[in-house]
């Protein structure tokens, strides 16, 4: 199937307060129809994925990393993916008759996908219990609070492609997931909840524990959450506004400050391990309301001090807020990348500082 794009190119120039630099902001318009939630780093390109408007049917696509051409455009079934950024793919086996779901785990090669070994995991699935996952060194996390075993996460291996292990968890809806060589760290969301009251919890799963710690507990809930060799980074945020930025280091999760930014909206960070610096698209509220925003606005976020440097300003379609979520942005080739799965159709855009 072929694609034809459009790809718009401008200069964001900056030079409001923060502002420090020139970026080149591009994008390209989506296939109509789908809803593109996810991009990831696939060898040397990039991979675009999405739902259909209507059943089981998922979209993929490769897009070049500097050109944002599309290509390699497929459509297949949720449960058979055509293309994978990974070795190995958790995959939804829907009955139609229930709301009980299966997990199993793929191995997706060019032209054929694999469902490996037994069902990993069932669910009932409802707005509050979809599969949540995330990969880590060596493993592919997965989490639910529905499942038929109580809440749980089943630990599988990047070698195998085989659970190797499940760990009781306590009760919590629509958590954050992020793993590092440490394991896998869970935090609460503005847009879940949890069990057991009082300020919201930090657990990690060690690789080898048989149960969760709490490494902390502090605020209402997290904005993000990212993590990678052996530092997590969290966006806390307490009452209705209040944020503050924490760095915490090894098992232990030794927590140091790094801020309590203000006006930062962001609900994804995207991380360069190279240099520790999180990239975020912030809504830019319009007299305070999310219903609009006159720009979504780009920051780089030093995960070392805490400094926040403002790099571009996008102006969305219709003066519409962006509302990032997880998986829809990316720090790949030099390059900070941002799905926007509102405009008809979505689209791609690519920060470039």
């Amino acid at each position: 199937m072929r694609t034809f794009v459009l790809v718009v190119t401008a200069l964001a120039v900056l030079a409001a307060s923060g502002a420090s630099a020139t970026a080149s902001v591009t994008f390209v318009r989506l296939p109509a129809g789908p809803t593109f939630t996810n991009v990831e780093r696939s060898g040397h390109s990039l991979l675009v994925s999405g739902t259909a408007p209507t059943g089981d049917g998922c979209v993929w696509m490769s897009a070049d990393a500097r050109t944002l051409r599309l290509n390699g455009v497929s459509r297949a079934s949720c449960s058979r993916p055509t293309r994978a950024a990974h070795r190995f793919e958790p995959v939804l086996v829907r009955d139609p008759r229930s709301f009980m779901v299966r997990v199993r785990v793929a191995r997706v090669e060019p032209g054929h996908t694999r469902l490996l070994g037994p069902v990993v995991m069932r669910f009932r699935e409802s707005s509050d219990t979809h599969l949540e996952w995330t990969y880590g060194p060596g493993a592919l996390w997965l989490f639910d609070t529905a499942s038929t075993d109580g809440p749980e996460v089943i630990e599988v291996s990047m070698t195998t492609g085989r659970a190797v292990r499940s760990v009781h968890m306590p009760r919590n809806f629509r958590p954050l997931l992020a793993a590092d060589a440490d394991g896998l760290w869970l935090a609460m969301s503005t847009s879940g909840g949890f069990s057991g009251g009082g300020a919201a919890p930090l657990y990690r799963v060690a690789p080898t524990s048989g149960g969760p710690a709490i490494v902390r507990r502090g605020g209402r809930a997290a904005l993000w959450l990212a993590a990678n060799g052996h530092t997590v980074w969290v966006d806390v945020v307490s009452g209705r506004t209040r944020q503050q930025i924490l760095r915490l280091d090894g098992v232990q999760g030794r927590a140091r400050s790094l801020g309590r930014p203000a006006g930062l909206h962001s609900g994804a960070a995207a991380l360069d391990p190279a240099t520790q610096t999180l990239w975020l698209a912030s809504d830019v509220p319009a007299s305070g309301s999310f219903d609009a925003c006159p720009a979504e606005r780009v920051v780089r976020l030093d995960g070392r001090t805490g400094t926040i440097a403002r790099v571009a300003d996008i102006a969305l379609p219709a003066g519409r807020c962006l509302y990032a979520e997880p998986g829809s942005t990316l720090f790949a080739f030099g390059a900070f990348y941002v799905l926007d799965d509102q405009a008809r159709p979505n689209r791609l855009y690519r920060v470039a500082p």
